[in-house]
């Protein structure tokens, strides 16, 4: 089945951001909003968390819920649960 169209959806989600170590770290919940998006002749499903003042990076891809201060920590940084490119997102780490 072609999709020959661009398909988006957003989804309304609470935030409280993450550490390292995959833990919670605000104390209240953002609001933001996830658009996930399908482009026509592309086989990649990307997500954008745009609105959110803690998501960073090239595609979006790092939270820095857990240090405001400093762009980027332990090597490749805090990665954003909500920022994905399917199927990169799944592919072994190198």
């Amino acid at each position: 089945m072609a999709i020959d169209q661009y398909v988006t959806q957003t989804y309304p989600v609470e935030c409280k951001g993450r550490d390292e170590y995959g833990n919670e770290v605000l104390d209240s919940p953002l609001d933001v909003k996830v658009e996930i998006h399908k482009r026509p002749g592309s086989n990649t499903i990307s997500s954008s968390v745009d609105d959110c003042p803690h998501n960073v990076g090239g595609h979006g891809q790092r939270c820095k819920a857990s240090h405001p201060d400093v762009y980027k920590i332990e090597g490749h940084g805090v990665i954003c649960h909500y920022s994905f490119d399917i199927p990169y997102a799944f592919d072994p780490k190198k």
